[in-house]
């Protein structure tokens, strides 16, 4: 199994960092977990093929992980891809395809089929491929409760089984607890640096993990503990390079 890191920057746009975005090929198949800004461009530069991929998967709604997504679906639909694809989303996916409509891209008009499902539905169809909730969009109880929102606080973390080991790819947290279970013995984790607090990413080298990848950025408490991190375990992501698990 193979993951390329195509973004690996915080939701703050940085310019030598891009959005949220990790490509996994494993199995024959080709799948894009989170579609950051630019994460398009990213992928022509890595010479992926518009037929390539088999499945995208959003793992929640912030700006920085699904907003390459729309052009990603122009790009595809311009290109004259064929085969299916399979787009695999945290919630009420009716919003994504209401956003296309105000966006004029129909998807009547693509020469592809668009499969459009819940998260929840993607050990049926990849079955290699998992998804955990987390606790990345709690915060957000109260002005949901309040203004009678619609939002249902659904964020995941995705687990790539191979045959020589497995790989999660943690997206946003607020804490790696809410994972601890879903992570522990796994080969590699690529996990969110940024939000949780500097004690829950030291502890993740209690899990029996024999890589930690950090990624989004890193948070005050991380920076300051930085030279807790045993290099032997824990290295900071970088784009563009090929991870083998």
């Amino acid at each position: 199994m193979e993951a390329i890191i195509l973004g690996a920057g915080s939701g703050l746009p940085q310019a030598d960092r891009n959005l949220s975005s990790v490509l996994i090929r494993n199995e024959g198949c080709t799948v894009l977990a989170d579609c950051g800004d630019g994460c398009t461009k990213r992928l022509i530069e890595s010479k992926i093929s518009p037929e390539e991929l088999d499945a995208v998967f959003i793992t929640h709604y912030h700006p920085d992980h699904v907003s390459g997504l729309f052009i990603l679906l122009q790009w595809l639909y311009l290109a004259g891809r064929t085969k299916p694809l399979y787009l695999f989303l945290p919630e009420r996916p009716s919003v994504i395809m209401d956003i296309l409509h105000v966006m004029y891209t129909f998807t009547e008009k693509f020469s592809f089929k668009l499969q459009i499902l819940e998260m929840e539905q993607a050990e049926l169809y990849f079955d290699w491929i998992y998804a955990a909730n987390t606790d990345h969009l709690y915060g957000y109880t109260n002005i949901i409760k309040d203004h009678s929102l619609a939002n249902q606080m659904k964020s995941y973390s995705l687990k790539f089984t191979g045959a020589k080991g497995d790989l999660v790819y943690s997206s946003d947290l607020g804490t790696t607890d809410c994972i601890a279970e879903f992570i522990n013995g796994v080969d590699t984790i690529i996990v969110d640096a940024g939000h949780p607090e500097a004690e829950q990413i030291l502890k993740l080298k209690y899990r029996d993990i024999r890589r930690i990848i950090l990624t989004h950025g890193i948070s005050v408490s991380l920076e300051a503990r930085k030279d807790e991190l045993d290099k032997d375990l824990y290295e900071f992501a970088e784009e563009d390079l090929v991870y083998v698990v």
